[in-house]
């Protein structure tokens, strides 16, 4: 690899790194271009020569994102083994995670973003909900992974209990207390 070959590769790498860690700190709609620039160490015009703009910077973290996914579960705690990879992809990956989801809901309504990330990431799910017999798998699935997105972006340090009380949920309802 020539020089000008891993300086790029480099400051591509820096741009992503900078951007996750803005995108935690600030949040995905007060984080600019010109941000990401500078916690990079690298200048607007470097983020243009990687990036046509932010939304296809979040393209790549999300590609990023879907990467580092492990390959969906089989067997009888399927639906457990998904709500739990999907609830440690969040958190390993909170700041894209979370950049994703702001990045939904601040578009209309009416584009269907939102329901389009929910219905793509939730897929493997919605398949083993199928697989039960279950009504509306994809309302289902979706609902889920509301539930863990929220969860996510709501909580700021992790919590051992939120996959498998999601899980626990979906396969029984709503617990009763003692």
């Amino acid at each position: 690899m020539g020089r000008r070959t891993e300086l790029a590769v480099r400051t591509r790498a820096d741009l992503l790194a900078a951007a996750k860690r803005l995108f935690g700190e600030r949040g995905y709609p007060d984080t600019g271009i010109a941000d990401i620039a500078a916690a990079a160490g690298r200048a607007v015009g470097s983020f243009y020569r990687h990036f046509a703009g932010k939304e296809e910077l979040l393209a790549a973290l999300r590609h990023e994102l879907a990467e580092s996914a492990p390959p969906s579960p089989d067997g009888d705690d399927a639906i457990r083994a998904h709500v739990t990879a999907c609830w440690t992809a969040l958190r390993t990956h909170r700041p894209t995670a979370i950049a994703l989801l702001q990045s939904a809901v601040a578009a209309a309504p009416a584009s269907g973003t939102l329901w389009r990330e929910l219905t793509g990431w939730t897929a493997p799910l919605r398949r083993h909900l199928e697989a039960r017999g279950v009504a509306d798998p994809e309302l289902v699935a979706a609902a889920v992974g509301a539930m863990l997105a929220g969860l996510n972006h709501a909580l700021p340090a992790g919590d051992d209990r939120v996959a498998d009380t999601v899980t626990n949920l979906l396969l029984h309802g709503l617990p009763q207390s003692s």
